[in-house]
């Protein structure tokens, strides 16, 4: 087998252009410019050595910067961690509410949410991959904040679905409110899981819609436990 460097070359340069753009959207302007090449390489870092084997000194190597304006911008490596979580968090918060908006009732919302999911993930991987290796890094002080990150993020699907007059609600509103995103985006996120890890080889977009499929079941053969009560 010979092995395409060219090809593989031109992937790494498109998968760095992805992160330098989502770092961009998160921390724009000229006065972020030193903040996201020291987090793009600090993820490279993390992603090539892991998080735990990734030194200060690495990250600082690769950026060919300096400590001190690593520390003047993170303090230490548990800042850094807790700034790329929470710019992957906040992107996908921002596309998933700009999808939402073209969405007209329940089964095409969550239709955009599972595909939206995927499409970042896909464009994404890096920052997909660091997402679920690095909860384990963050600091008590950072779990709080990444807590309220992600119920912000749910409350403005709800905040959605308080929206929607069709006739799928009353079916949502059978499912505890706890439970209604595993059903949603359990098994996607499990298979981008597999898929990131490199167990499966087949992308997630290539099963998106029988991910949807399954997704849009479990939720509307749901039997009736509990309410939600989304218009509380």
């Amino acid at each position: 087998m010979v092995y395409d460097f060219a090809s593989s070359h031109h992937l790494s340069k498109h998968m760095d252009m992805q992160q330098a753009d989502l770092l961009h959207r998160i921390y724009p302007g000229r006065r972020a410019e030193l903040k996201r090449i020291l987090l793009q390489h600090a993820l490279d870092c993390f992603s090539e050595f892991s998080i735990e084997a990734t030194s200060i000194e690495m990250i600082r190597e690769r950026a060919d910067s300096s400590v001190g304006a690593i520390y003047h911008h993170f303090k230490n490596k548990e800042g850094i961690v807790g700034a790329l979580f929470s710019a992957a968090l906040q992107d996908q918060m921002q596309q998933r509410t700009a999808a939402l908006q073209q969405a007209q009732g329940v089964q095409q919302g969550m239709t955009v949410i599972i595909g939206q999911y995927i499409d970042w993930v896909v464009q994404n991987p890096d920052f997909a991959r660091f997402l679920f290796m690095a909860r384990m890094s963050l600091g008590a002080g950072q779990h709080a904040e990444i807590a309220a990150q992600n119920q912000q993020r749910n409350q403005a699907v709800f905040d959605w679905l308080k929206k929607q007059i069709d006739e799928d609600l009353a079916q949502l509103a059978k499912i505890p409110r706890e439970l209604l995103f595993s059903l949603m985006l359990g098994a996607t996120e499990s298979y981008c899981r597999a898929w990131l890890s490199h167990k499966v080889s087949t992308s997630p977009i290539l099963y998106k819609q029988a991910l949807i499929d399954a997704a849009w079941h479990s939720i509307t053969q749901f039997p009736a436990y509990a309410k939600i009560g989304y218009s509380n």
